[in-house]
């Protein structure tokens, strides 16, 4: 698989130490933006199965995606719940659909996990401690607040701060998945391969929190997080794989 065709970058190690060992490998995918082509998710799943230890999840942020349906939309929360949910439906399908192509016995190598599936004890707890670092850490939260402003500048909007603190519940919700990895039916999953369609400067942060540079107090006193996050670039979206309202 050439990386180059994928524009992967690594954080927190090497392509040859890739190379030289296995790992347990989840690919994020977020719900709520522009699909990407059957294609470029056939190349995903293929990088992913090259590098993988044994099964590789799909993890769809699905629930999470209520957060910024409330922060850009005029929903009640009961509604965003429910319409990321359908989305993430949709999403399920869109990769069930991808998965066919491959033979049987290569598309029982992955999984398709929802957000509900990954809330373990170590996730809540560092969730927990995101959530306190942002309401006590004037820092903290102006880095998750410029996270904020670079997604409302690239939608073209204005929002009060009211909804950009909405919007920040996504961010706070998404880290211990890419601090800590994802775990489940007791593995822990922690190569992150992450498509996203602009380069904001996460994968950075994760990586300055993971080492103990940055906002020491979410990772202190717990077992060394040792996440590998590998950021792709998606250069061309696929709107019509299937229909999704991206604004209101």
């Amino acid at each position: 698989m050439d990386n180059n065709a994928l524009n992967l970058q690594i954080f927190n190690s090497t392509y040859a130490q890739l190379c030289a060992q296995k790992h347990n490998i989840y690919i994020g995918i977020s719900i709520g933006v522009k699909p990407m082509s059957q294609e470029i998710a056939l190349s995903y799943l293929e990088w992913a199965k090259e590098f993988s230890n044994g099964t590789v999840q799909i993890l769809l942020a699905d629930e999470i995606a209520k957060f910024n349906y409330l922060g850009f939309s005029h929903y009640t929360k009961p509604g965003c719940l429910a319409r990321a949910l359908r989305d993430g439906d949709k999403y399920q399908a869109f990769f069930e659909k991808v998965l066919a192509k491959f033979p049987a016995e290569k598309s029982q190598s992955f999984n398709i996990t929802r957000w509900k599936d990954i809330k373990s004890p170590r996730f809540h707890l560092l969730l927990d401690r995101v959530t306190k670092e942002f309401e006590t850490n004037p820092d903290f939260q102006r880095v998750i607040l410029s996270f904020a402003d670079k997604y409302i500048g690239n939608r073209c909007r204005q929002l009060s701060q009211e909804k950009k603190i909405i919007l920040c519940q996504y961010l706070l919700h998404e880290l211990p998945a890419l601090l800590d990895g994802i775990h489940v039916n007791g593995v822990n999953y922690n190569l992150i391969l992450y498509p996203t369609y602009k380069h904001s400067g996460m994968s950075e942060l994760v990586s300055e929190i993971r080492a103990g540079n940055k906002f020491t107090s979410i990772t202190d006193g717990l077992d060394p997080l040792k996440t590998i996050m590998v950021e792709s670039i998606i250069k061309t979206a696929a709107p019509n794989e299937f229909p999704m309202r991206i604004e209101e």
